[in-house]
């Protein structure tokens, strides 16, 4: 049964004369597949249309290009309406058929100019905007009234017009030099947009449904430096006074609701604003929301870190926004809005806000997923079925991967017995869940604790495994995922009482002084620093790298920007390209370029990364038929690794 708390979720609301059955939006994420000649394919079909199938009200697709800057394109790496019309209506029809099946609609977004462009080329768009004549920035706003023409043909609900990329040449100040009536006051920066709508409607009929994605402040410092949140600075980019403007313009010419972005694309630095990582608070753009709604009559939609229901569902009824974006949280669980409808949130499994499978992955290269949830993007390929022959599993550890091993086996009918040898599930996690803002890591492991009770998991804490143990319930698979420990180093005072690791100091096992450097600028070195220099501890930061966070498994370029920005405001010194030399009674004594310097410390904080434990795998794998190593067991990896390679082992046996 529905929690009261949460009923203005599911009130219906109107775009346009378009009726939503509840007020839950997907915002356009660039995660589904495409075929070479624009379209969308089957894979990138069933992932939308299992995000309806979970009860969301709107999906807004992810950026279609409308025009491509390259005149000999033969091959498209991104939807695109105009490339071949015929196939990109005939996947459409099949996709919107499968949507509007589950009752919910589907917003095309259209941008010219897509956000995946390297420094130089970022450069060379910007520069492009300048270039255009009047005649060609027509034809640029044709592209789009072209565009929307055939998705309306393939059966999609409304368009989304994306502001950003291309058009930020022209709708910000800080890039526009245009002389014609495409540059200059506001109004004219924001012409072509305003030229887009009308077009649009002209060409699909005034019923049809345009929206645009606006980014509300560029949240943009002197020197292309990215303010945070609560930071003071002087507004170099688009300030929230010039974007209500330019809103009252767009809705007087047409526009029919208003998606709340914040952030810029920067040439050299990732837009945190953009792609708000786990270091922000929940509800990142409610204060741009509430304050656009406040200035137009249409509504107004927002995402942005909104997936704490009850916060959600009382930002609706305080007049903050009319619909709640949930992009992320999604792809983590696409049936979340069915769960919250059957009362069942403690089912909902989260997002971590580490961005890492939607734009980490696809960045180096592979496609989007999830961290938390392998069978995003894969939905074709992913379905775990009953085994033919229900047989005894043994997990060694609760850490991620050994969770996740447990929770599929047990899903395909397995008998599953799961030994951790520590207090309770979760394994590194449970440390991680102990630092500032992490929260989410928390509710992961709660979210896993409740699926593997409803699935009769036996589970043993307080209980290292053994051989005898384990040889006691004659399993015929084992899954070893005993993890990792805290990499330890060797130097003068190694045994000192003033040395500590990470991990003791997020338990509070230990409790450290006021000057307690860090040796090691990985994440978790990087992360615990910060816990305690917003604690009011003086933090240095030592690491023998160039710079911090460059070394190991690469984090999402946002939520490595902003980790360092938080260091920085929070007043850390980072000392790189030095080394640990000795810990002494007076501190920690480092070298840098061949000198040697003593940081004053009442503690050392090590922190330089993680080792495979020794583990049960050498010793059982020939005993059972199925001996299976994985997680950091195997070999060091983050979170998402861990959990799909379970997840793949784990539906195969």
């Amino acid at each position: 049964m529905m929690d009261k708390k949460v009923r203005a979720l599911f009130e219906p609301f109107t775009i346009n004369k378009l009726e939503l059955k509840n007020r839950l939006f997907m915002p356009a994420m660039g995660v589904p597949t495409v075929e070479d000649n624009g379209a969308y394919t089957n894979e990138a079909i069933a992932f939308y249309a299992t995000r309806a199938k979970g009860g969301v009200g709107l999906i807004i697709t992810g950026a279609n290009e409308v025009k491509s800057l390259d005149e000999n394109k033969t091959v498209c790496t991104d939807p695109a309406p105009w490339f071949n019309p015929d196939a990109y209506i005939c996947a459409g029809q099949e996709m919107t058929r499968q949507i509007h099946d589950q009752d919910s609609k589907i917003f095309v977004q259209l941008a010219a100019g897509l956000d995946k462009l390297n420094k130089d080329a970022r450069a060379a768009q910007i520069k492009h905007c300048q270039a255009m004549t009047t005649a060609e920035v027509r034809l640029l706003v044709e592209s789009f009234a072209y565009s929307a023409k055939i998705v309306k043909a393939a059966g999609y609900d409304g368009v989304e017009i994306q502001s950003g990329e291309l058009l930020d040449g022209f709708t910000l100040a800080l890039f526009n030099q245009r002389k014609d009536c495409y540059g200059g006051d506001l109004r004219n920066r924001f012409r072509i947009v305003m030229d887009i709508i009308t077009a649009i409607k002209k060409g699909c009929g005034s019923d049809f449904p345009v929206i645009l994605r606006l980014a509300m402040k560029s949240y943009l410092k002197a020197e292309g430096q990215q303010a945070l949140p609560g930071e003071a600075f002087a507004e170099q980019g688009r300030d929230l006074e010039e974007a209500l403007a330019a809103a009252v313009m767009l809705e007087a010419a047409g526009c029919d609701g208003f998606d709340v972005a914040a952030g810029i694309s920067l040439f050299e630095k990732a837009s945190y604003w953009k792609y708000p990582p786990v270091y922000f608070d929940k509800g990142v753009y409610l204060d741009l929301s509430e304050a656009l709604k406040k200035a137009v009559p249409v509504p107004v939609l927002a995402a942005g870190k909104m997936d704490d229901p009850e916060l959600s569902a009382e930002a609706l009824e305080k007049g903050q926004l009319d619909a709640v974006g949930l992009g992320r949280p999604l792809l983590a669980d696409p049936d979340l809005p069915q769960k919250l409808i059957n009362g069942q949130a403690e089912e909902i499994r989260p997002c971590l806000g580490c961005n890492d499978g939607c734009l980490a992955n696809k960045i180096a290269g592979g496609e989007s997923s999830c961290t938390v949830n392998p069978a995003c993007n894969r939905e074709l390929l992913s379905e775990i079925e009953a085994a033919k022959t229900p047989q005894k599993v043994v997990v060694v550890g609760g850490g991620p991967a050994g969770m996740e091993a447990a929770r599929v086996s047990a899903l395909r009918g397995h008998q599953v017995t799961l030994f951790e040898k520590s207090y309770g599930l979760g394994g590194k996690l449970k440390y991680s869940s102990q630092r500032i803002l992490k929260t989410a890591d928390r509710r992961l492991i709660l979210w896993y604790q409740t699926q593997l009770e409803n699935l009769k998991v036996e589970i043993r804490l307080d209980e290292p495994a053994t051989p005898e143990q384990i040889a006691a319930l004659n399993p015929e698979i084992v899954f070893i995922a005993q993890g990792s420990d805290a990499r330890k180093l060797t130097f003068p005072g190694m045994d000192s009482e003033k040395v500590t690791n990470a991990i003791d100091v997020l338990t509070d096992k230990t409790f450290v002084g006021p000057r307690c450097p860090a040796i090691g600028g990985g994440l978790a070195g990087c992360e615990a620093a910060l816990h305690l220099a917003m604690h009011r501890h003086k933090m240095i930061i030592v690491d023998s790298a160039p710079d911090i966070l460059s070394v190991g498994i690469p984090l999402a370029p946002a939520n490595k920007q902003m980790l360092k920005d938080l260091l920085v405001f929070y007043r850390s010194e980072i000392i790189t390209n030095a080394t640990l030399k000795a810990v002494t009674d007076a501190g920690a004594v480092i070298e840098k370029n061949g000198q040697e310097q003593l940081l004053p410390a009442h503690h050392v904080m090590i922190a330089v990364g993680f080792e495979p434990v020794p583990s049960l795998y050498g010793e059982l794998k020939n005993n059972y038929g199925q001996v299976y190593n994985i997680g950091d067991s195997q070999a060091i990896r983050n979170i998402r690794a861990a959990i799909t390679a379970a997840n793949e082992v784990a539906c195969q046996i």
